[in-house]
């Protein structure tokens, strides 16, 4: 395929904006507003698409595998963010891993040429030694940015099931890809800053996908969190109080568990609603494969 780039609809100019430059502040706030209207409804249409990804992710994870984010610049720092918050919220470990193009310490400092090498992608992923078990998702506003080409052209090559989130139709990454979720929301605001409506529709893909593959695995009961790593006071209070609205006890109560069980919220959250001691919700946690969703 031909390097498109300019006729891109991510690159379109978007008549509603073109006089921003002179326009009043509230004026250009309104316009966006009205704009990011246009990223739910791309979403809304690629929803069976973005199922299909989470079911894969469900059976990539609950067989051992891992699900891969690689992407550059914007794209890619969504994964990372993605990636990296699902580890704070649902407790996982190398389950969701983003791969970012650049090797940065310093976001500010990422390496801009870095996206333009489909040998980096390839590199970056092979490190991780990825097999059959493993899905491969790469993040493209464009489709067209060499760096996840080069990784998921990889990945196929190693019997990896693959996937692509982009921003345009028909493009060089979703022909490399498995699985395709196209969110097109139209020209953006300032033309060509796809971290605009281009970065919020991946977002909120990237949202579903790691939130309902977590929902699925038994992270949630109910829904509250219930994988809240308890590494800071602010993360032991939310604990406590996830306890009390999801067993209804007292917070003195809650407290109790929650010392007794080293703040295992699972543990506390069986003890309380079955009414059982320590060593027997263990048990039962055993039985039921972590999932307490299958005995409460």
């Amino acid at each position: 395929m031909e390097d498109n780039l300019m006729t891109l609809t991510t690159e379109e100019r978007n008549p509603r904006t073109m006089d921003m430059s002179h326009m009043e502040a509230g004026e250009i706030a309104a316009v966006m507003n009205e704009e990011d209207y246009r990223c739910a409804a791309a979403v809304k249409e690629a929803l069976p698409q973005i199922v299909n990804m989470i079911d894969t992710c469900i059976s990539t994870i609950s067989g051992g595998g891992r699900v891969f984010f690689i992407g550059a610049a914007h794209s890619g720092y969504l994964g990372l963010l993605d990636g990296y918050e699902t580890n704070a919220t649902f407790g996982t470990e190398n389950q969701f891993i983003p791969i970012v193009a650049g090797h940065f310490s310093d976001i500010m400092k990422t390496e801009g040429g870095a996206e333009d090498s489909a040998e980096s992608g390839k590199a970056d992923l092979e490190a991780y030694g990825i097999d059959e078990k493993d899905y491969c998702i790469g993040l493209s506003a464009s489709g067209r940015t060499p760096y996840p080409i080069g990784a998921l052209t990889y990945a196929r090559k190693c019997g990896t099931r693959t996937a692509a989130i982009i921003n345009n139709y028909d493009t060089l990454l979703g022909r490399v890809a498995d699985d395709v979720v196209e969110l097109v929301a139209g020209a953006e605001v300032i033309t060509g800053s796809t971290r605009l409506k281009a970065g919020t529709c991946m977002k909120m893909a990237l949202n579903m996908i790691t939130t309902v593959t977590m929902v699925k695995l038994g992270k949630v009961y109910s829904n509250l969190m219930i994988e809240v790593p308890p590494v800071s006071d602010k993360m032991r209070k939310r604990l406590l109080y996830i306890l009390q609205q999801a067993s209804g006890c007292t917070k003195e109560r809650a407290k109790e568990l929650m010392e007794e069980t080293e703040y295992d919220i699972k543990l506390a959250l069986l003890m309380a609603k079955k009414s059982i001691g320590l060593e027997q919700a263990i048990k039962v946690f055993e039985e039921c494969g972590g999932d307490i969703n299958r005995v409460i």
